[in-house]
C-alpha cells in the first residue's frame, strides 16, 4: 500500500503544481481585460469566460494537493490538543462523512458533465465557449480528493498503528 500512497501523493502534488501554473494566466488575462477595458476603451469578449473556467481548473485540481498538506479546515479547538494518534483517530471516524460528499460531487458532477457534452452546451455569453470543459473539472477534482483520501486514510491508519509518527 506503501507504494499506492507515493502514486496518488504523486498525482496530487502534480495536479497542485499544475493548478499553481493557471494562476499565471488568469493573472495575465486578467491585467489584459483591465488594460483593454479601461486604458483603450475596447474589452474582452473572452477574458471573463476564459477566467471562469481556469479558476474553476485551479480550485478542483486543487483541493488534492491541499488535502495532502493539511490544509482544509478543521476544528482547531479539538485537533490541536490531541495526540497524534487521536488526531489521526478522529480523522478515520470522520472520513466516511468526507468519501459520502465526494461521492456526491463525483456522481453529480459527472451527471452535469455528461449533459454538457451530450448537448454541447456553451456558456450563455457572447464568445460562447463550451462549458463542459469547465463541467469536467468536477468529478475530476472529486476523483483526485477521493484518492488522496484513502491515501490520507492509510497514512493515518499508520499512525494509529504507530509506525509512523505524523501522516
Amino acid at each position: 500500500m506503501g507504494t499506492f500512497v507515493r502514486l496518488v501523493d504523486g498525482i496530487s502534488e502534480w495536479a497542485g503544481k499544475l493548478a499553481s501554473l493557471l494562476l499565471i494566466p488568469l493573472v495575465l488575462i486578467t491585467c489584459f481585460e483591465v488594460f483593454m477595458r479601461y486604458v483603450v476603451s475596447m474589452p474582452t469578449i473572452w477574458a471573463w469566460d476564459l477566467n471562469i473556467q481556469i479558476f474553476a481548473a485551479i480550485v478542483m485540481l486543487g483541493g488534492a494537493e491541499a488535502l495532502r498538506k493539511g490544509a482544509h479546515i478543521v476544528v482547531d479547538v479539538v485537533v490541536d490538543k490531541a495526540k497524534p494518534r487521536t488526531r489521526a483517530l478522529l480523522d478515520l471516524i470522520t472520513a466516511p462523512i468526507f468519501f459520502f460528499g465526494m461521492l456526491v460531487l463525483l456522481a453529480g458532477g459527472w451527471n452535469q458533465f455528461s449533459l454538457s457534452w451530450k448537448f454541447r452546451e456553451a456558456m450563455p455569453t457572447v464568445w460562447a465557449p463550451p462549458y463542459y470543459t469547465m463541467k469536467f473539472m468536477v468529478p475530476l477534482g472529486a476523483f483526485l480528493l477521493m484518492l488522496q483520501g484513502v491515501a490520507e486514510c492509510w497514512k493515518k491508519l499508520e499512525v494509529i498503528r504507530d509506525r509512523r509518527k505524523e501522516p
